[in-house]
């Protein structure tokens, strides 16, 4: 079964910054960023449960999975898959303080 490929509006946000940031350095990086995080998300369309199951106290991220983005590993992708559907909730780096944000 294909699944449907949902993104929520926060996450047009988040790629275009950091593909912002990233062209900063090289505009062949940033190129390389968009290709892995598309390839990555096709790759998850596929394996749904491949990434991580993380919980959260906010019920609206309930049943949230992380997976990297293939070639820039500090880049995650938050995302919730069921038996329609694949919503990718946002993109972001490691370093930020997700858990917070998930738990508000």
């Amino acid at each position: 079964m294909n699944l449907i490929l949902h993104y929520t509006p926060a996450v047009q946000v988040d790629i275009a910054e950091i593909g912002f940031y990233l062209a900063q350095r090289s505009r062949t990086v940033e190129d390389r960023f968009y290709k892995a995080v598309d390839r990555s998300i096709q790759f998850l369309l596929k394996a749904p449960r491949s990434g991580e199951r993380r919980s959260y106290s906010n019920p609206e991220y309930a049943g949230m999975r992380v997976w990297q983005v293939s070639g820039f590993s500090n880049y995650l992708i938050f995302y919730r898959a069921d038996e329609t559907t694949l919503t990718v909730v946002r993109v972001m780096h490691g370093a930020r303080d997700y858990d917070t944000m998930f738990n508000e």
